[in-house]
Protein backbone atom coordinates (compact mmCIF):
# COMPACT_ATOMS: atom_id res chain seq x y z
CA UNK A 1 0.00 0.00 0.00
CA UNK A 2 1.25 3.50 -0.80
CA UNK A 3 0.62 6.24 1.74
CA UNK A 4 0.05 9.74 0.37
CA UNK A 5 1.13 12.60 2.63
CA UNK A 6 2.48 16.12 2.45
CA UNK A 7 6.23 16.19 1.83
CA UNK A 8 8.46 17.60 4.58
CA UNK A 9 11.97 19.05 4.44
CA UNK A 10 13.23 15.63 5.53
CA UNK A 11 11.92 14.20 2.25
CA UNK A 12 14.14 16.41 0.07
CA UNK A 13 16.70 13.71 -0.76
CA UNK A 14 14.02 11.12 -1.57
CA UNK A 15 12.14 13.62 -3.74
CA UNK A 16 15.26 14.60 -5.67
CA UNK A 17 16.12 10.92 -6.21
CA UNK A 18 12.58 10.31 -7.51
CA UNK A 19 12.72 13.30 -9.85
CA UNK A 20 16.12 12.25 -11.20
CA UNK A 21 14.80 8.74 -11.83
CA UNK A 22 11.69 10.10 -13.58
CA UNK A 23 13.86 12.31 -15.79
CA UNK A 24 15.66 9.12 -16.90
CA UNK A 25 12.55 6.94 -17.27
CA UNK A 26 10.11 9.27 -18.99
CA UNK A 27 10.22 11.59 -21.96
CA UNK A 28 7.02 13.22 -20.67
CA UNK A 29 8.79 15.17 -17.90
CA UNK A 30 9.87 18.74 -18.67
CA UNK A 31 13.49 18.20 -17.65
CA UNK A 32 15.83 15.96 -19.59
CA UNK A 33 18.33 13.66 -17.87
CA UNK A 34 21.09 15.75 -16.29
CA UNK A 35 19.20 19.06 -16.17
CA UNK A 36 18.06 18.56 -12.57
CA UNK A 37 21.57 18.18 -11.17
CA UNK A 38 21.89 19.72 -7.69
CA UNK A 39 24.15 22.49 -9.05
CA UNK A 40 23.85 22.60 -12.84
CA UNK A 41 26.13 24.95 -14.67
CA UNK A 42 23.90 27.73 -15.93
CA UNK A 43 23.70 28.11 -19.69
CA UNK A 44 23.15 31.50 -21.27
CA UNK A 45 19.47 32.40 -21.20
CA UNK A 46 17.69 33.69 -24.29
CA UNK A 47 15.34 35.69 -21.99
CA UNK A 48 15.28 39.44 -22.53
CA UNK A 49 13.54 42.71 -21.63
CA UNK A 50 12.83 45.57 -24.04
CA UNK A 51 12.12 49.04 -22.69
CA UNK A 52 10.21 51.85 -24.43
CA UNK A 53 11.68 55.16 -23.30
CA UNK A 54 9.87 58.45 -23.90
CA UNK A 55 11.73 61.60 -24.98
CA UNK A 56 11.77 62.97 -21.45
CA UNK A 57 13.63 59.87 -20.19
CA UNK A 58 10.50 58.27 -18.72
CA UNK A 59 9.95 54.55 -19.14
CA UNK A 60 6.69 54.38 -21.11
CA UNK A 61 6.37 50.62 -21.57
CA UNK A 62 8.18 47.32 -21.60
CA UNK A 63 7.99 43.76 -22.83
CA UNK A 64 9.73 40.86 -21.13
CA UNK A 65 10.26 37.47 -22.73
CA UNK A 66 11.12 34.80 -20.17
CA UNK A 67 12.46 31.42 -21.27
CA UNK A 68 12.73 28.39 -19.01
CA UNK A 69 16.31 27.10 -18.73
CA UNK A 70 15.41 23.55 -19.80
CA UNK A 71 16.26 22.13 -23.24
CA UNK A 72 12.71 21.02 -24.00
CA UNK A 73 11.30 24.51 -23.30
CA UNK A 74 14.05 26.80 -24.59
CA UNK A 75 12.29 27.55 -27.89
CA UNK A 76 9.24 29.06 -26.13
CA UNK A 77 9.16 32.51 -24.56
CA UNK A 78 6.53 33.71 -22.10
CA UNK A 79 5.60 37.35 -22.74
CA UNK A 80 4.68 39.95 -20.11
CA UNK A 81 4.18 43.53 -21.19
CA UNK A 82 2.80 46.82 -20.00
CA UNK A 83 2.37 50.35 -21.33
CA UNK A 84 1.66 53.35 -19.11
CA UNK A 85 -1.80 54.88 -19.60
CA UNK A 86 -0.33 58.20 -20.77
CA UNK A 87 1.35 56.42 -23.70
CA UNK A 88 -1.49 54.05 -24.65
CA UNK A 89 -2.99 54.22 -28.12
CA UNK A 90 0.20 55.51 -29.74
CA UNK A 91 1.45 52.23 -31.19
CA UNK A 92 4.01 51.53 -28.48
CA UNK A 93 2.51 48.16 -27.56
CA UNK A 94 2.59 46.97 -31.17
CA UNK A 95 6.18 48.18 -31.59
CA UNK A 96 7.24 46.38 -28.42
CA UNK A 97 5.54 43.13 -29.49
CA UNK A 98 6.96 43.33 -33.03
CA UNK A 99 10.47 43.91 -31.71
CA UNK A 100 10.07 41.09 -29.16
CA UNK A 101 9.11 38.71 -31.99
CA UNK A 102 12.17 39.83 -34.00
CA UNK A 103 14.48 39.30 -31.01
CA UNK A 104 12.90 35.92 -30.25
CA UNK A 105 13.36 34.74 -33.85
CA UNK A 106 16.99 35.87 -33.79
CA UNK A 107 17.48 33.85 -30.58
CA UNK A 108 16.08 30.75 -32.28
CA UNK A 109 12.73 30.67 -30.52
CA UNK A 110 9.78 29.07 -32.28
CA UNK A 111 6.93 30.32 -30.11
CA UNK A 112 5.81 33.18 -27.88
CA UNK A 113 2.92 32.86 -25.45
CA UNK A 114 1.06 35.05 -23.00
CA UNK A 115 -2.10 35.34 -20.96
CA UNK A 116 -4.61 38.19 -21.01
CA UNK A 117 -7.69 38.82 -18.87
CA UNK A 118 -10.74 38.07 -20.99
CA UNK A 119 -12.31 41.47 -20.27
CA UNK A 120 -9.17 43.38 -21.38
CA UNK A 121 -10.52 43.98 -24.87
CA UNK A 122 -7.90 46.55 -25.82
CA UNK A 123 -4.98 44.19 -25.12
CA UNK A 124 -6.81 41.22 -26.64
CA UNK A 125 -7.33 43.21 -29.86
CA UNK A 126 -3.65 44.16 -29.93
CA UNK A 127 -2.47 40.58 -29.45
CA UNK A 128 -4.85 39.25 -32.11
CA UNK A 129 -3.73 41.95 -34.57
CA UNK A 130 -0.09 40.95 -33.94
CA UNK A 131 -0.84 37.35 -34.90
CA UNK A 132 -1.38 35.75 -31.51
CA UNK A 133 -4.20 33.21 -31.36
CA UNK A 134 -6.39 32.22 -28.42
CA UNK A 135 -5.38 28.67 -27.52
CA UNK A 136 -7.32 28.19 -24.34
CA UNK A 137 -9.27 29.62 -21.44
CA UNK A 138 -7.95 29.68 -17.88
CA UNK A 139 -11.17 29.83 -15.85
CA UNK A 140 -11.04 31.76 -12.56
CA UNK A 141 -7.28 32.11 -12.97
CA UNK A 142 -6.91 35.35 -11.02
CA UNK A 143 -8.49 37.26 -8.15
CA UNK A 144 -8.80 40.93 -9.09
CA UNK A 145 -10.53 43.42 -6.80
CA UNK A 146 -12.33 40.63 -4.97
CA UNK A 147 -13.66 38.83 -8.02
CA UNK A 148 -12.54 35.83 -10.04
CA UNK A 149 -11.23 36.65 -13.48
CA UNK A 150 -10.77 34.38 -16.50
CA UNK A 151 -7.74 34.61 -18.76
CA UNK A 152 -7.14 33.63 -22.35
CA UNK A 153 -3.98 31.69 -23.06
CA UNK A 154 -2.55 32.94 -26.36
CA UNK A 155 0.31 31.84 -28.60
CA UNK A 156 2.25 33.08 -31.60
CA UNK A 157 4.20 30.65 -33.77
CA UNK A 158 7.36 32.29 -35.09
CA UNK A 159 8.79 31.54 -38.51
CA UNK A 160 12.41 30.80 -37.78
Amino acid sequence: MIDIRRATPGDAAALLALQLRLDEESSFMLLQPGERAPSPSPSPSPSFVLLGMADEGVAAGYVEVEVLPYARARRTGYVVMGVRAAYAGQGLGRRLLDRAAQEARAAGMARLELTVMTHNQRALGLYLSCGYQVEGLRRSALDVDGRRVDEYYMGLLLEV
